[in-house]
C-alpha cells in the first residue's frame, strides 16, 4: 500500500512538473516575436541636433501625425505608398524650359500640380520618395520657390518607412481637388549663371559641386568645391547627425559665414545639399544653381578641369 501511494505521488509531481514547464514555455514564447513596428523605427530627428529639426521627419514620427487632416503626404515618383499618400510623377515637377531639360514649373504649372492632388495653402507637406531623398529635396526646393513654408521630408524615404516595420499600399490616396494658390515668389534661393559668375576670386562666396567624382573631372565652375550629395548620407539613407554634416562641409570650406552656391547637373542634388546645409546645419545664405551644369556649360563661360 504504501509502495503504491509513493508510485501515485511520483506520478501527479511528474504531472505538475510537465504542467509548470509547458506553463512557462508559453510565458516566453513572445519574446521571440518580431518587435514592434514602434520598436523599431528610428531615431528621432530632433536627437541629431540638426539647426531645424521640424524641416524632417522619422517614420516613426510620421506614424504620429499622419491622420492630421492637415498633413498630406506626398510620394515622389514612387511604387510602393505609405497609406493615406498621394503621388505626383517626374513630369508634374521637371519641365524644359529655354532649352534646359530640368527647369523647375511656372506658377500656373505648380499650382495646377498642387491643386489637383489636393494640397491646400496652410497644409503641412511631407515628402518621400524611394531615391534617398533625392526626388523630395528637388521638390522641397520648389516648394519653398513659391513660398510654401510648411514641408518635411520623411528621412530615408520609403525605405525608412518600411525598416520600422510600417504597411504600405499598393497605390496613391485620391482626395479632392483644390484650389492652390501661389502668393510670391523667393528669388533668394535661386542662382542663376550671373550669381555664379560673381563668385570667381571672391573668398566670401563658396560654390559647391554636388555631382559625381566622373562628372568633376570632366569640367566644373572655376574654384568650386567639391562634396558629393550622397557623402550627407549614412549607409541607410538617412541624413547624417548635424556634427557629422558639419566636419563634412566645414572641412572644404564650406561654412555658414559664405554665401554657397549649390550645383549639379539640373539642381536636383544640389537641392539634396542644399537641404542640408540650410535646415540640418541653419546655414541661412544658400542658393540653389537651378540650370546648374546644364546651364553653365552652354554659358560660355569658363570651365576648370
Amino acid at each position: 500500500m504504501n509502495f503504491m501511494f509513493k508510485k501515485k505521488l511520483l506520478i501527479v509531481t511528474l504531472l505538475i512538473l510537465s504542467l509548470v514547464v509547458s506553463v512557462v514555455g508559453c510565458t516566453q514564447q513572445p519574446a521571440q516575436e518580431a518587435p514592434k513596428a514602434e520598436e523599431n523605427a528610428e531615431t528621432k530627428v530632433g536627437d541629431l541636433g540638426y539647426a531645424h529639426p521640424e524641416s524632417l521627419i522619422s517614420a516613426q514620427e510620421l506614424k504620429e501625425i499622419m491622420n492630421d487632416e492637415n498633413v498630406v503626404i506626398l510620394g515622389v515618383e514612387v511604387r510602393d505608398y505609405i497609406p493615406g499618400s498621394v503621388k505626383i510623377k517626374e513630369e508634374d515637377f521637371n519641365y524644359t524650359a529655354d532649352g534646359l531639360k530640368n527647369a523647375r514649373p511656372t506658377k500656373e504649372q505648380w499650382e495646377k500640380v498642387l491643386s489637383n492632388v489636393g494640397i491646400d495653402n496652410d497644409d503641412t507637406i511631407v515628402l518621400y520618395d524611394a531615391k534617398n531623398m533625392l526626388l523630395s529635396a528637388r521638390v522641397w526646393w520648389i516648394l519653398k520657390y513659391y513660398n510654401h513654408d510648411d514641408v518635411k521630408i520623411l528621412n530615408g524615404g520609403i525605405k525608412a518607412w518600411e525598416n520600422a516595420g510600417y504597411e504600405t499600399a499598393s497605390s496613391p490616396a485620391k482626395k479632392e481637388a483644390t484650389t492652390y494658390e501661389i502668393k510670391g515668389e523667393n528669388p533668394d534661393i535661386l542662382a542663376t549663371v550671373e550669381t555664379v559668375k560673381t563668385s570667381f576670386d571672391n573668398e566670401n562666396i563658396a560654390t559647391l559641386d554636388t555631382r559625381s567624382d566622373k562628372e568633376w573631372r570632366k569640367g566644373r565652375v572655376p574654384g568650386a568645391v567639391h562634396i558629393e550629395w550622397t557623402n550627407a548620407l549614412r549607409e541607410d539613407g538617412t541624413f547624417k547627425s548635424a556634427d557629422e554634416l558639419k566636419a563634412l562641409y566645414e572641412e572644404k570650406g564650406i561654412t555658414a559665414d559664405k554665401e554657397i552656391i549649390t550645383y549639379c547637373l539640373g539642381g536636383w542634388r544640389a537641392a539634396h545639399s542644399m537641404f542640408a546645409l540650410t535646415e540640418l546645419l541653419g546655414y541661412e545664405n544658400v542658393k540653389n544653381y537651378d540650370g546648374s551644369w546644364e546651364d553653365y556649360e552652354k554659358s560660355g563661360e569658363p570651365i576648370e578641369k
